[in-house]
């Protein structure tokens, strides 16, 4: 599995950009759905492993993408919590 991760580098490309994509889309767009996110990775990692022709792990590739998904997802869903958190408490503080 090592050697197929070197011979075929647009893997790790394609994770990248999904990463980058899904991020954008649940801090910019905070209302979109996550779940519907995370079917679009699933459904790229199926079109990929069709792609390239390796049907025998389809299953591998739709849970690496929906595990790498939901890393920028959970991240950006705990960056706006935060920040919400952040405004409640200077809301709270006036000194005058």
């Amino acid at each position: 599995m090592a050697f197929y991760f070197l011979l075929y580098w647009h893997f790790l490309v394609m994770i990248m950009v999904i990463m980058i994509v899904a991020g954008n889309i649940t801090f910019l767009i905070p209302k979109f759905l996550s779940i519907v996110v995370l079917i679009i990775s699933g459904l790229i990692g199926f079109v990929y492993s069709i792609c390239i022709d390796f049907k025998d792990s389809i299953y591998f590739f739709i849970s690496i993408n929906l595990v790498v998904t939901s890393i920028p997802i959970l991240l950006s869903r705990y960056l706006l919590f935060l920040n919400r958190k952040a405004e409640e408490m200077e809301k709270g503080f006036k000194f005058f």
